[in-house]
Order: C-alpha cells, then structure tokens, then sequence
C-alpha cells in the first residue's frame, strides 16, 4: 500500500504532515537551486564585464605561459573531460566549435565590446563553416587556433548552467602548447594558416601578462609619506585602496625605510576621468634609441616588499644613487638585438647608511640573435667594472644573459598596453633637472611610467620621461635620441671591452672571462663581439625576454661587492 494511505483519522493527520513536510523540503530545495543559478549567473555578468584577468590568470609574458597557466584551471573543473589540443585533429575540433556556437549566451556576448578579444566573431554555423573554407586543415596552427577558440566560447560565451550541461556529452580541447604568434604583424599575403591563428589568440592578449607575483607579502602603506612611495595597481584588490594621480610616484631613495625617502612634489592636474582617451599620451618605448640616465635611485634586490627579500641582506638593501647612458637596437624582426647599459652609483648605502670609497662604473651590454630567440636561449652578457686592471680577472666577464634582449613590441603589446592611467599630474621640480613638468601617469602592478605631455618635447608620444617604483628603481630620462645608436656610436656594442689579455686566473689569455664555460662567451674581444646576426630557422617567441630594460641587473653590481672584496688578494697574489 502507499506510504501516504493511513487507516484512521490520526493516520491521516500524520500522513498529511509528512506530506507537507516533503512539499516544503522540495519547495526549499527549488528556492535553493534558483538562488544558486541566480548567484552563478550573477558571477558570469560579473566575469564578462572584467576586463582583466585576475594575477592567477595571467602567464609570465607569453603566450606559453598563459596557455600552461590557464590550462591549469581547466583542468581543476570538476566534472569536465578535457584533453589536450594536440591529441585532437581539425575536423573533431570544428565539431566541437559547431556544439559551443548555439549554446552561446546572447547576454554575456552582448557585454563585449568589439574591441574586446573575447567578442563574438560568428553568428551562424553557415557563416563559420564558409570561414573554414579557404583555411587549410593540414596546417597545425589551425589546429592550435580551434582549440584557442573553442577554450574562449567555452569559458567567455557560455553560462555555467550551459558549461555544466555540456560537461556531460562533450569532450573539450586544452590550450594548446605550442606558440605561433612570433610571425604576428609579418605574415606573408599567401600565409592564410598564420592569419587565422592570429585572428584566434585575441583572448590571450589580456592573459599574457608578466611576471605578477614575486612571492613576498604585501604590506598596506600607512601614511601618506608610505603611500607615495609605494601605490601598487593591486592595492584596490588586496586592500580596498586606490591610487590617486600623485600616489606612488616615489622619488629618490638610500634605504627601506621612509626616513630615508625625498618624496617629490606633485600636483594633481586632473583625474582619470576627467581627460578623454584621444588626449592622453600614450605609453610608447622606441625599439633603436640612445638617451640619457640623468639621474635615479636604485636598490640591489629588487622588491615589492622590503620585508621579505629574496636575496641575502645586507647585500639586497644596497641602494645607488646612478646616472649614466642606455642604448638599444631590436627592431622587430632583426637577425640580431642588442642592449647597453652604462651606469655610475655616484654613491652607494647599506639601508641608508653609506659605504664609503665606492663610486663603481659598470656596463652590462646584450646581445641576442634572432636564432636564440627562437630557441628560448638568451645570449651572452658581457658585464664591464670599470677601474679593474685587465690582466687580472674581473673587468671583463660574460655569462648567459639572465633574461635576453627584451622584445619591445611585445611588451608594448602586452603589459604596457595593458597599463592603467592614473591621471595627469605636474612636478614642480623634476628631479635632477629642476624643471616643472605636466606628465600623465600609468601604472601596473609597482611599475609607474611617466609621459611629458609638452607636445615640442622631441620625444613627444615616443618614450617617457621618467619611471618609478617604490624599491625598483626610479630614473629620470632626457636627450632621447631615436634610431640606430652605431650610427652616431660606432663602437657602442663592443667599447671598454678590454685590448689586452689576462695574465692570471682561469682564463689566463682571453680577454674577457667565460665564467660558465658557454661557447658564445668562449671568446669575446672587441673583435668578435657583438656576434654575427642569425636568423631563426623556426618562428617561436622566447619566454625569457619578456621584461622591460629600464634599469642594468643586479648581476653586474654582485659581481663588483665580490671583486672588491677579492681584487687586492689578486693584485698582492700578483705581485709576489
């Protein structure tokens, strides 16, 4: 018999209640799941109208990167089945675009805009499928381009309601490992494989990123002293502050501590809001210049928070106080990139407590072919102490380059075009020039960069005036010449390189220490550095030049605080 079938009228009275008891549980469990798919809808609007990603969301400046990082988070989704992108063939792909193209929220594609990566390209299968026709499946980035697509309408386009239905028929493709974009701007007319990708990969713009984390705290400045130093664009996310037009444009700087800080005198012109796109001064860095360092602050171990250095102290509170000259060839393209740094610490401070008789003049100079670039190696870097006897190791030594020659055009692509605008502001004294100056103010992250807006200044909308971060380095720039720098330098890529061999050491005979025995460093002189140009036998963009080049790195200044300590021990060695 039924559950709800009672033989007396107590019966009936209970079988009732439960009844009730059971219509309420389900009409509790309905209100649930609305409140539920209202929340999740909620978070879908809130994520399509975020323009930027959040930092776990962003790779390390490539595009490799960003695939890798985002395809962690695919792979963390409960109940998906994803494989990865090179496991599939075109034809399994443009099924699966034919599946997500109908699913699509009409909603969440109407917030993008059409300068939005993420914007609908499709509005018909017809209309897809008679794209596909004049690409050629045979090509694998056209492959790689599906998946790119297919994880965007995926993630952008459908609701999670639609997401978790599909995640029950529906195999999807990872991101795919490879990266094709080094040809992007260049193709050929007849290169329709090479194009398509690149009209694919417009969601990982925003997802390139930089290196957005060093793994170190971050503390919330206190005073408005602190705050001026130190006003990072994450700061509104961490601690629910905002960034004024005059906030963290720092100063010149000896130590950690803020008694150790000149703020600089800034007035506000105007807010963000209050000056249109079309007449602010774009964020620009020219890819072949010379200009000059007139003067800057600059920290050893380079930090977003002094507290938890990642290099042993005292050697990564050194701060120097530097002026010098920056030199740069790598115009896209090149079979051969090069980077000059030449800087004086007119004087140098332990945490603001100065260290005497040291006023070093070191030179890092770069260099990169376009084959290493393609095969992810950086090159050599030859660093130069200026004073150090060359018969005696030191003066000359190259390593493989930390990082490579930067990518200009990348980084303008990624992190500078991603930079917020803080507003305009002007600086009553500019430091070390003691002239006023009305510049606008972008941000990202803890790099603030600066652009005069006096349109007779010669490098008007083509580089800046002036960088802060808060222990990173600050510097003031002028005389910015644009072009090759050998035109009117002839012997900047290879000058102070030394004419006479060492006498003493490892190398004894060479001109310039190989100090991790690399071939490219075996044999450097005036007369075979910079190497020869090659050209990359396959397109691929490096990872490891994804950083900006506005200060030397610290491996020059480590290898000066050794030489001093070890250069009479040498020089007495020598004289026995």
């Amino acid at each position: 018999s039924s559950t709800f079938a009672p033989s007396s009228s107590l019966g009936r009275r209970g079988g009732l209640q439960q009844i009730m008891r059971v219509a309420k549980t389900i009409a509790l469990c309905a209100c649930l799941a609305g409140v539920a798919q209202a929340n999740d809808w909620e978070a879908d609007l809130k994520r399509a109208k975020t323009w930027k990603p959040r930092s776990g969301y962003k790779g390390a400046g490539s595009l490799g990167s960003a695939n890798r990082q985002l395809n962690r988070h695919l792979e963390a989704r409960v109940g998906h089945t994803f494989k990865a992108c090179e496991e599939f063939g075109v034809g399994e792909l443009r099924g699966v675009l034919r599946t997500l193209l109908p699913l699509a929220s009409e909603e969440l594609k109407q917030v993008y805009a059409p300068v939005d990566g993420r914007r609908p390209v499709y509005s018909t299968i017809f209309e897809m499928e008679t794209h596909w026709a004049d690409v050629p499946e045979h090509d694998e980035r056209v492959r790689d381009a599906h998946c790119h697509e297919a994880v965007m309408w995926f993630v952008h386009h459908l609701s999670s309601k639609a997401q978790g239905e599909l995640a029950l028929k529906t195999v999807l493709p990872k991101l795919p490992v490879a990266d094709h974009s080094a040809g992007k701007g260049k193709r050929a007319p007849h290169d329709v494989a090479g194009k398509f990708y690149d009209e694919k990969i417009t969601c990982q713009n925003c997802h390139v990123g930089g290196i957005d984390n060093l793994g170190v705290p971050e503390v919330a400045p206190e005073t408005v002293k602190a705050k001026q130093r130190r006003c990072y664009t994450n700061y509104k996310e961490l601690f629910n502050i905002t960034c004024g037009p005059c906030d963290g444009i720092a100063g010149p700087y000896s130590g950690d501590d803020d008694q150790y800080f000149d703020p600089t005198d800034c007035v506000v012109v105007a807010q963000p809001h209050e000056v249109p796109v079309n007449e602010r001064v774009p964020v620009a860095l020219p890819p072949q210049f010379s200009v000059d360092v007139v003067g800057g602050s600059d920290r050893f171990g380079r930090t977003t928070n002094p507290v938890h250095d990642q290099l042993p102290g005292p050697v990564a509170k050194i701060y120097g106080q530097i002026h010098g000259k920056w030199y740069m060839d790598a115009e896209p393209g090149a079979d051969l990139w090069m980077l000059r740094h030449d800087t004086v610490y007119a004087s140098v401070t332990e945490n603001g407590i100065p260290i005497p008789f040291i006023a070093p003049h070191v030179t890092e100079i770069h260099a990169q072919t376009s084959k290493q670039r393609a095969a992810n190696l950086t090159g050599p870097m030859v660093s130069l102490i200026d004073g150090l006897p060359s018969f005696i190791p030191g003066g000359c030594t190259c390593i493989p380059d930390p990082v490579g020659v930067p990518d200009i055009s990348a980084a303008l692509a990624t992190g500078m075009a991603n930079m917020d605008y803080m507003g305009r502001i002007k600086l009553p004294k500019l430091e070390y020039l003691d002239v006023p100056i009305e510049l606008d103010h972008y941000a990202n992250w803890f790099l603030h960069i600066f652009m005069d807006t006096n349109k007779s200044m010669p490098h008007y909308g083509k580089a800046p005036s002036r960088l802060a971060s808060a222990y990173a380095g600050t510097a003031v720039y002028n005389n910015w010449i644009m072009g090759d720098p050998k035109i009117k330098d002839p012997e900047v890529w290879h000058r102070g390189i030394p004419t006479s061999p060492m006498k003493v050491g490892p190398d004894a005979g060479k001109f310039c220490l190989d100090a991790k025995k690399v071939d490219f460093c075996a044999n450097i002189s005036q007369s075979t550095f910079p190497p020869q140009g090659e050209l990359a036998s396959a397109a691929r963009a490096s990872e490891a030049a994804a950083g900006l080049p506005f200060f030397p790195g610290k491996h020059s200044l480590d290898e000066l605080v050794q030489h001093l300590k070890g250069a009479s021990a040498q020089i007495a060695q020598l004289m026995i």
